[in-house]
């Protein structure tokens, strides 16, 4: 069975490189395989070859230009998002990420939730207390409105109600402070997505390279010398054999 695959797969490449052949040096089987023209088919395979790696290294080139400028692009693009995403988080910090829960209670970054209600962090003030059946954390917003959240108190619930309540209190100082230094912090924020607009020095070197790299694989004496031969040896063959070649 081995055997047969192998003939077949031999017989199969036979045929292609014969057609393959034929489509190369097309007029027939006497110049595509005659052994009176293989100087002429061995000249047009040279040009084709000298064609080939001009072609490529210009390209080459071009390619590479072309690949420098994107990176020039990309590192533009993320500097302005990382940019965006700051002046965003500083404006709009919306609840921020989850500190801690307990019970009903939820600690955010910039909010408390309180049965699902945000309370905002800046200006809140807590109280902790306890009494024989429960600890109670009381929530006074700046216009004066108190939330009590009461919890029940098996015997390992006290500290852990107390150290959440301290913990509610660390994140409004530091709420406060973001709150205190926000408007500099907006300021600096939209001035650092300014200079990553107004910053396009190294994307327009990069495109400035590949309008350059391209002016120079159009003009490329290399590459036109290759093509002139190869459309000269091309032109050979469609007079020697009637057809002209690929």
């Amino acid at each position: 069975m081995d055997v047969v695959r192998v003939l077949v797969l031999i017989v199969v490449g036979c045929g292609i490189w014969v057609g393959w052949q034929l489509h190369s040096f097309p007029g027939g089987w006497h110049f595509a395989f005659g052994a009176e023209h293989a100087s002429e088919r061995a000249h047009l395979d040279a040009a084709r070859r000298k064609w080939r790696e001009a072609e490529s290294t210009s390209y080459r080139r071009v390619a590479a230009a072309k690949e420098q400028e994107h990176r020039a692009q990309t590192l533009r693009d993320e500097r302005i998002r990382r940019a965006e995403t700051n002046l965003q988080r500083v404006s709009q910090p919306g609840r921020g990420e989850l500190v801690e829960e307990h019970g009903r209670m939820a600690l955010h970054q910039h909010v408390l939730l309180i049965s699902g209600e945000e309370i905002p962090l800046a200006g809140l003030c807590i109280r902790f207390e306890q009494d024989r059946q429960e600890n109670h954390i009381y929530a006074t917003q700046p216009d004066g409105n108190v939330r009590l959240t009461s919890f029940p108190r098996p015997a390992d619930e006290e500290g852990g109600v107390r150290r959440f309540a301290v913990r509610i209190e660390n994140a409004i100082a530091a709420e406060n402070a973001f709150r205190a230094q926000q408007k500099a912090l907006i300021a600096q924020a939209e001035e650092q997505l300014q200079e990553a607009l107004a910053d396009t020095g190294a994307r327009d070197a990069a495109r400035l390279q590949v309008a350059q790299t391209t002016l120079l694989y159009r003009n490329d004496h290399r590459r036109k010398t290759a093509r002139a031969e190869l459309d000269a040896a091309r032109k050979r063959w469609q007079a020697l054999a009637g057809k002209l070649p690929h």
